[in-house]
């Protein structure tokens, strides 16, 4: 069946499903991102886990198939004698759910940005704008987040906040490029001439075309808010006792590594995983639509 025909005979899912799945790393990166969160998210709903009870007589438990390990307990218990698996799955749930909190608030804002500056015909005030998150880009991220901690405290809500200030110059920059990229080929000339206006222009033709690199950018940025919301859990700065997330996690394993070493190497693989799943995701969805501005959009 000749491409030229799909759009006769299958719909736009089932055409961006045809490209997506030649991929076997980007396939198995969905399922398995399928799987994370659908673990993380459902299970808990269905089954009653208790992330904060102690029981001070089950201290440090092994997982279930090791030596005085318990099923009740499949990942053993931590210092505290909590339901290491209950924390886990809640941990993140916390980690996911607030980087791409942080992610879709950057997102958002600048995206809106990038395309208001890149479609100004006012120069000077265009570059103000991206020249002054240039500031905040020339910043790490981890500083931005000691400066909101800070003036604010230690919790995950203002980590995120952290986080999607650091993430904010990445899509204003991006979208600007991509903005500015579009806006001088001879189809936007031809419809300015016609009459359409720049909100015209911008939703109808624009935005339809840099939807690659948007797509592209976001995942980006959602696998490093979910890697900058676990390195501050580590450094204690994000979610506080008893509160659970990766990150500080974590670091609460690497003080028993002696005596429990799962309690580090699972939150670090689950951290691991998540990243790659979320990475191979997005290379998928930007190699498809950028495969599909040239072969069928």
């Amino acid at each position: 069946m000749k491409y030229q025909n799909y759009d006769k005979v299958l719909s736009d899912r089932q055409i961006f499903w045809h490209f997506y799945k030649k991929s076997t790393a980007d396939v198995i990166g969905l399922i398995v991102l399928f799987l994370i969160l659908t673990v993380i998210f459902v299970i808990p709903y269905f089954v009653n886990m208790d992330p904060y009870t102690q029981d001070i007589t089950k201290r440090l438990l092994p997982p279930s198939w090791v030596d005085g390990g318990e099923l009740k307990h499949f990942l053993g218990t931590d210092e505290f004698g909590r339901d290491f698996l209950s924390r886990l799955l809640h941990g993140g749930a916390n980690t996911i759910s607030f980087a791409f909190l942080a992610t879709a608030s950057a997102a958002v804002a600048g995206i809106a940005l990038g395309i208001i500056t890149g479609i100004d015909r006012h120069h000077i005030r265009s570059s103000l704008i991206r020249h002054s998150f240039d500031i905040i880009f020339a910043v790490p991220s981890i500083l931005i987040v000691f400066v909101v901690v800070s003036i604010l405290s230690p919790t995950l809500p203002h980590t995120a906040l952290a986080i999607a200030i650091s993430l904010l110059p990445r899509f204003i920059h991006t979208t600007y490029n991509a903005v500015k990229h579009e806006i001088v080929k001879d189809y936007i000339k031809a419809n300015n001439l016609d009459g359409s206006s720049y909100l015209e222009l911008t939703l109808e033709c624009i935005v339809p075309n840099i939807l690659s690199v948007i797509t592209i950018n976001f995942w980006e940025a959602f696998a490093v808010a979910v890697l900058d919301i676990s390195a501050i859990g580590y450094l204690g700065l994000g979610a506080q006792a008893p509160e659970p997330e990766w990150g500080s996690m974590l670091i609460s394993g690497m003080d028993l590594i002696y005596i429990g070493n799962s309690k580090a190497i699972i939150p670090g693989i689950a951290i691991g995983i998540t990243i790659a799943a979320i990475s191979q995701v997005g290379h998928g969805i930007g190699r498809v639509l950028t495969m599909g501005e040239k072969k069928w959009l």
